[in-house]
């Protein structure tokens, strides 16, 4: 049972004579941290899609020589341009490029966008900007080739927070 209990004019819920989250103060606190991890959490390409540009290095995997720079920017249609400079790729070479959910580190293999092929050293892709949020961290990962050599990594570059 909810009783009242009083502290100066104002009554305040207290249960068993216990101070209560309420009366502490820390449902406050509770909230504050709850809107922190609906915040954060919440991060994606849709946050991305409000900031006008966002740019970020991509990394060699392993061996490969290859590293550059990431950008994602909002176009004036509302859409997402994201472009992929590198530098080292191979001659010749057309590299898939995708989206995956994940840290460098710890990739899910399933994409969740295809960008263009990196040919010449660079891809650019517009993709409309997504309905609803897509949790998590995010990485842009380009691979070797197709067939065999698409599960081999040869840059990669971690999303930032906007």
């Amino acid at each position: 049972m909810v009783q009242l209990k009083t502290r100066g004019d104002r009554a305040l819920p207290s249960r068993n004579g216990k101070p209560t989250l309420f009366e502490k103060g820390a449902i406050m606190k509770h909230l504050t941290i709850a809107s922190a991890f609906v915040l954060v959490a919440g991060l994606s390409l849709l946050a991305i899609a409000s900031a006008r540009q966002l740019s970020f290095p991509m990394h060699a995997v392993g061996s490969s020589g290859e590293s550059g720079t990431a950008t994602i920017a909002k176009n004036s249609d509302g859409k997402l341009v994201v472009t992929v400079t590198l530098t080292g790729e191979p001659s010749g070479a057309s590299q898939p490029a995708h989206i995956h959910p994940g840290t460098c580190d710890k990739l899910d293999p399933v994409p969740k966008a295809v960008l263009s092929n990196v040919v010449d050293g660079k891809s650019v892709t517009t993709l409309p900007a997504p309905a609803t949020p897509m949790t998590g961290a995010r990485s842009i990962v380009v691979h070797k080739g197709s067939g065999a050599d698409m599960s081999t990594y040869v840059a990669c570059g971690e999303i930032p927070s906007p």
